[in-house]
């Protein structure tokens, strides 16, 4: 079995449904990916005017059928909450885009 049909059955099997949204569009493209927290050992906080404001970021693991540019301008809808791609990359193997990499973090609008 390729690298490709492995990622894709662990995609299919243990990956969460997200949607990627072009613009501010209400619908986007539904897909499987692996979102996770970016664990590091110091907390991700930002000074602002207001004082200091978390900044978690998300490992976004995906479908290579549904790029990540389409999100440039958009967003990433998963559970509930939408997050702004921060960097995207096609990775590749054997000169096939076998997953899209991604970091992102959740929306202004939708900091509470």
């Amino acid at each position: 079995m390729s690298y490709g049909g492995v990622f894709a059955g662990l995609l299919e099997q243990y990956g969460q449904t997200v949607e990627v949204c072009r613009g501010e569009e209400a619908v986007g493209i539904a897909c499987r990916a692996f979102v996770q927290p970016v664990l590091e050992k110091r907390e991700q906080m930002v000074p602002t005017p207001l004082g200091q404001v978390r900044q978690d970021r998300w490992l976004y693991l995906g479908d290579p059928a549904v790029p990540l540019e389409l999100a440039e301008d958009g967003y990433i809808r998963w559970q509930g909450r939408e997050y702004e791609v921060l960097s995207a990359q096609p990775v590749y193997l054997g000169g096939a885009v076998q997953h899209w990499w991604g970091l992102l973090r959740q929306r202004e609008a939708e900091l509470v």
